[in-house]
């Protein structure tokens, strides 16, 4: 489960994130959010949508189902495994593309888009302004872009050890080159150029699997790293199992959608 905390590198272990992000593609409160993500791109039939961190097209297919036939998705990833089970998965549906590229070099012309999204990408971008440029220069003007990450600061795990949980969710924060990314996203679109920039917040609750497969995983790297003694892991996981096992278990993640016109 260690791979969980080098996302910026999936190509190391690509079985294991793309089993993670099916995972996450049929979890039905992701489902709802990105429903609502997409209402703000006012998308419309035969309208030209990147989805930019596209992984393996959990996101990007909606899109082409609301665009329909005569519009046209790209999905754009810097992941080559992950491109290639998108394109298995799209089947050459017409109208939908997926490609291999760096967020920072976006292989379409400028103003190519009516609109260009991107979802839980930054958490993991060394220059997210030089981003938002990137994903402006495709987008037509008046065109929207609409930037969503999770505070990974923010989670919410219940506990009756309350200073062990700050502990481990802090170092959770502590594995992500961006832990913060989500509060920090107005800052970096106004700062990008955006304009009529709208802030929004939704949550979502997510299951002990989840749980598991995120936040245990970046724990128990952080005890091989020598961070955080193995002792105070097993039992915050311990404690975590046991309420799972009574149906206490909860957690909770903070998005925030911020969108704006080019």
């Amino acid at each position: 489960m260690t791979e969980m905390t080098n996302f910026t590198q999936p190509n190391v272990s690509p079985a294991y994130f793309i089993d993670f992000l099916e995972f996450l593609d049929n979890h039905d409160e992701i489902k709802r959010v990105r429903a609502e993500f997409n209402k703000r791109m006012n998308l419309a039939i035969g309208d030209k949508v990147l989805d930019l961190g596209c992984g393996i097209g959990g996101a990007t297919f909606p899109i082409a189902e609301e665009i329909g036939p005569s519009g046209f998705v790209a999905g754009v990833d810097i992941s080559s495994a992950m491109i290639e089970v998108a394109n298995r998965r799209a089947r050459n549906r017409p109208a939908l593309e997926f490609r291999v590229a760096d967020a920072c070099a976006i292989p379409y012309p400028d103003g190519f888009f009516d609109a260009a999204r991107t979802e839980r990408l930054f958490l993991y971008l060394p220059n997210r302004l030089a981003v938002i440029r990137e994903m402006k220069r495709v987008v037509s003007t008046e065109g929207r872009v609409c930037l969503i990450d999770t505070d990974i600061d923010s989670t919410a795990i219940y506990s009756a050890k309350h200073a062990l949980t700050r502990k481990m969710t802090s170092i959770v924060a502590a594995s992500m080159p961006n832990p913060n990314s989500a509060r920090e996203l107005p800052a970096l679109a106004r700062q990008a150029g955006l304009r009529n920039i709208k802030i929004e917040t939704f949550s979502i609750s997510t299951p002990h699997e989840f749980f598991l497969r995120a936040i245990a995983a970046s724990l128990l790297k952080a005890t091989d790293d020598g961070i955080v003694p193995r002792s105070e892991v097993e039992e915050f996981l311990a404690e975590q199992a046991s309420l799972n096992a009574s149906g206490d278990f909860f957690q909770a993640w903070l998005f925030v959608l911020v969108s704006g016109t080019v």
